[in-house]
């Protein structure tokens, strides 16, 4: 079954109404999110394909191409493996800044595959347009990792995210619900913050992005993570998304900090920051950020990966949608990926 397919790279140039739509209200997915992503990763190509059949947009995957993709490899590959990546660049499709895909396919089962194989020719089409290296779908679901025609393989896309649904009116109904585990927590958490003189304070902008960029890069060298291409743009630009502004201080230092975004009732937590010589900060912020989303009416929580064991004793669950899928531009790669699959 053929569709019309139409392909834009700004966002401007599309309908609001008719972007929100097609999100279905899904977290992440909204017409002003997308605004945001672009603004934040303007250094990025985008490339929007929309699906229509009978005048009507019925499905939609979103690209972005992408020359500095924070990758999940050892350091000491990095440098090596980004000089390849400025040359020939990923065309990634997801939703940006999110960890959620960029597909969104008919709400008829029966469209789904003629669609899907519809973006992902679309895709490699402009792959091959931009000169990149590989065409990426990742977070996906495990259904939606599975029965991929060629030149597609399937992988992992690295460690699982976390997610909890709000069930509670207020963070004090969280508590009362909670196991008695937890409330001893949040109270010696409390406690021994107070002793330190930590305090958190929510803000809706940054004052002083350099000091807040400090933390969040001294917490991806703990962890041996890439750093986050995006971070000031992310910090620069949270007022697009009705971003809120976590911050913990010791009098007028910083030992602290995280960003929390909104979307179609989904909060992320994003770009946590710490120093390494003061402890409890990380869990009053945590509890900071729950808090923060039981007072806006926010129904679902998206966290992403790692301190597993503490989200897990929160409530929070595994995600899995770290499936991905992918192809190569090159004949050559393409072969070597039929290989390995």
């Amino acid at each position: 079954m053929a569709f019309d397919i139409q392909i834009e790279h700004r966002i401007a140039n599309i309908d609001a109404a008719l972007w929100n739509e097609l999100g279905s209200e899904q977290p992440f997915q909204s017409y002003q999110w997308y605004a945001f992503g672009e603004q934040v990763m303007s250094d990025c190509t985008p490339g929007y394909v929309i699906l229509w059949q009978k005048n009507q947009p019925i499905a939609r995957g979103t690209f972005y191409l992408i020359q500095n993709e924070p990758l999940p490899i050892p350091a000491r590959f990095r440098r090596p493996v980004n000089a390849i990546l400025r040359r020939w660049p990923l065309l990634i499709c997801r939703s940006p800044l999110s960890n959620a895909s960029g597909l969104i396919l008919p709400d008829k089962p029966s469209l789904h595959k003629n669609a899907l194989i519809t973006i992902s020719q679309t895709g490699l089409d402009l792959l091959k347009k931009y000169r990149g290296s590989f065409l990426i779908f990742d977070y996906l679901k495990t259904e939606e990792a599975q029965n991929w025609e060629k030149p597609f393989a399937k992988t992992e896309g690295g460690d699982p995210g976390t997610a909890m649904s709000i069930e509670w009116d207020s963070f004090e109904d969280f508590l009362t619900a909670s196991k008695r585990r937890i409330r001893q927590h949040y109270k010696h958490s409390s406690r021994e913050a107070s002793n330190l003189g930590i305090k958190v304070t929510r803000h809706k902008s940054v004052q002083d992005i350099n000091a807040a960029l400090a933390l969040i890069h001294n917490v991806e060298r703990r962890h041996h993570a890439a750093p986050n291409p995006w971070a000031r743009g992310m910090l620069e630009n949270m007022h697009m998304v009705d971003g809120t502004w976590l911050e913990a201080r010791i009098g007028e230092r910083l030992v602290g900090c995280m960003l929390l975004l909104d979307d179609n009732g989904a909060q992320i937590a994003a770009l946590p920051g710490l120093t390494d010589d003061v402890p409890f900060a990380y869990f009053v912020l945590l509890y900071g950020a729950l808090q923060d989303a039981m007072e806006k009416g926010i129904k679902m929580l998206r966290w992403g990966s790692g301190a597993y064991e503490t989200k897990r004793r929160l409530g929070f669950t595994l995600e899995r949608n770290n499936n991905a899928v992918f192809s190569a531009a090159h004949p050559l790669l393409r072969f070597m990926l039929r290989l390995a699959k």
